[in-house]
């Protein structure tokens, strides 16, 4: 038996997507496969009053009473959060009550809960790092759920999905705790994360025997190749982009070309999912429509790698399936977790949805282009059911996106996001600061957009960071070879200057308070049905369509406050500044 696992500790909302399209691939294959997500079980065996009192009853006695109150209340933050009758204040303040119990579990744990995942407080940079931390005694936070329900016999494989670098260290205890009940299995690891390590794994699979493959890229092929190869016991050299061992030699066949590609077999199966466990109100899935980014051209990302080409999958079976799953399963909701969803294939799924009287709400991340200018296509979306859409602008200044070969207009940004917020779709954009050559008045200008453009309900922002396998990296002459890390940081970057300009804009009044209601909302997808006006930088009641807004006039002195001009370079002159300023009022109404 395949016995395919989503490892546990990322967003609680809905089912991670890479394990059930893989269950779904291994269908159309002919490959019988139970699935298990280890998420699901940390809240039906974690999310419970007496847990904490059941694992470390003196610790639950050492905490405070506020704290002690989250712990004996939590299963009811939990049905606050899910009551159908989606009442907004009482959801976030159940979020608040979630967001402290986990931190009251990581705590007790050593870690850090946050939205995307767990921070140890262990520095873990190499192989060697990641295995220690993986055996540590302190690490058990997830031991309770880490088992198999079942026998295991000799033959059978398990299949770990390791999306995200937390989870790496799980897949290598979970992995010794399966091989100790039976060494004649085998353990493939595959997802995200494990991709974009792909040169530290020999060393990896080398040191860890209880791992017998590992997968690269999103292609599921050379899974199946593995597959084959361990059930049958025929020794294949040739399976391409995977490790393996071949007694103690270990093979890697490295090879960035695309594997055979069945576009047509990534239907993700959710069966043996209970979808109504997950923290989301309304019942929620996560899809995908197609495999990589189609504009896959930004200097910064690195998600092309991962995905080593890009296809539309088929998208007459994705609608079909989105069909079943509302008649059969009663889903309410859909999160579309694609890197970018191209403008045929939105229109395409809107039109089905309405056609087929399919009422649900959904949510998408796509790009600016030119056919968003019509306000109609934000008035279809809305029709079938978009309620929270997502742009990556990443700067305001058309040098800077430039360089970044973003590829996108700043006239059309202002218009495609106006058309979608008067739509009655929440608006959400990304950006960040301290791109090479970024001057404190590009940084400015992107930040007054931010905290003036009034047709934005939601903001992401951080600082730029080099992506390992971004196009920027990889022209670089950084050694990864003992690097696990995702993220790389340089001497000279001004990471903690740009961390002082963001916040110094999060403490402006307007966006201090978006950001303490944003804190207390656990996941984006609970956009799509939280009253929209609890939460939108922009958006009140009785404004919407052709209503006045009340705002001040720009006040180019704030925009340009102190700490703005102390984290200035060094080489920028009282001459550069002048003329910083002359530039600001001359663009004050834009």
């Amino acid at each position: 038996m395949v016995y395919l696992y989503t490892l546990p500790g990322t967003a609680f909302n809905a089912p991670q997507i890479n394990v059930p399209l893989l269950k779904g691939y291994l269908n159309k294959c002919g490959i019988e496969s139970i699935q298990y997500d280890l998420s699901e079980r940390f809240l039906e065996t974690c999310f419970k009053t007496d847990y904490i009192k059941r694992v470390n009853h003196k610790y639950y006695k050492s905490l405070s009473e506020s704290e002690k109150n989250t712990v004996d209340t939590i299963e009811k933050a939990i049905k606050d959060l899910k009551n159908k009758s989606i009442n907004t204040e009482k959801i976030i303040s159940a979020n608040s009550k979630i967001i402290e119990y986990l931190d009251i579990i990581g705590n007790l744990y050593n870690i850090k809960w946050g939205k995307r995942g767990i921070d140890f407080k262990n520095k873990i940079c190499t192989i060697d790092d990641v295995i220690n931390f993986s055996y540590s005694e302190d690490n058990s936070l997830f031991d309770e759920i880490l088992y198999n329900e079942h026998d295991l016999k000799n033959g059978d494989i398990i299949y770990l999905s390791v999306q995200f670098p937390f989870q790496l260290n799980y897949a290598i205890r979970f992995s010794r705790y399966l091989k100790n009940q039976n060494n004649n299995i085998r353990i493939i690891l595959g997802g995200d994360y494990v991709t974009h390590i792909y040169k530290n794994l020999k060393c990896l699979i080398e040191k860890c025997n209880n791992i017998d493959g590992i997968t690269l890229f999103g292609n599921f092929n050379n899974v199946v190749d593995l597959l084959n190869m361990f059930d049958k016991k025929v020794f294949n050299r040739s399976i391409n982009n995977a490790l393996y061992r071949d007694k103690k030699e270990v093979l890697l066949n490295y090879n960035i070309a695309k594997n055979l590609f069945h576009r047509k077999w990534y239907i993700p199966d959710f069966d043996g999912i209970n979808l109504d466990n997950y923290l989301s109100n309304l019942k929620l899935i996560s899809l995908t429509l197609n495999h990589g980014c189609y504009y896959s051209k930004c200097e910064f990302c690195s998600r092309p790698f991962y995905y080593n080409g890009y296809c539309t999958y088929d998208i007459d079976a994705i609608l079909n399936q989105i069909r079943l799953l509302y008649e059969n399963e009663s889903i309410e909701a859909i999160y579309f977790i694609d890197e970018c969803v191209p403008y045929s294939i939105l229109i395409r799924l809107a039109n089905y949805l309405i056609n087929n009287k399919i009422n649900i709400k959904w949510m998408v991340e796509t790009r600016i282009e030119k056919e968003y200018v019509d306000s109609n296509v934000a008035k279809l979306l809305y029709k079938s059911g978009c309620r929270e859409i997502s742009f990556g602008i990443e700067s305001y200044n058309t040098k800077i996106l430039k360089k970044m070969n973003k590829g996108i207009s700043l006239k059309e940004v202002k218009k495609v996001i106006k058309n979608f917020y008067e739509s009655g779709i929440s608006v959400s954009a990304t950006f960040m600061i301290g791109y090479p050559t970024e001057s404190i008045f590009n940084i400015n200008k992107t930040l007054k957009f931010i905290k003036k453009y009034k047709y934005l309900d939601t903001f992401g922002l951080s600082v730029f960071s080099y992506m390992r396998n971004s196009k920027l990296v990889n022209s670089s002459n950084i050694d990864e070879g003992q690097d696990i890390n995702l993220i790389y940081r340089t001497n000279n970057d001004n990471y903690d200057k740009y961390i002082n300009i963001i916040n110094e804009f999060n403490e402006s009044k307007k966006i201090k308070e978006f950001a303490s209601i944003r804190k207390n909302i656990l996941y984006r997808s609970q956009y799509i049905y939280l009253d929209r006006t609890s939460y939108s930088l922009n958006y009140k009641r009785g404004d919407f369509m052709n209503k006045k807004f009340l705002f001040k006039k720009t006040n180019v002195k704030e925009l340009k406050s102190k700490i703005y001009l102390k984290e200035l370079k060094p080489e920028m002159t009282q001459c550069r500044i002048v003329q910083v300023d002359k530039k600001m009022k001359e663009k004050q109404n834009d």
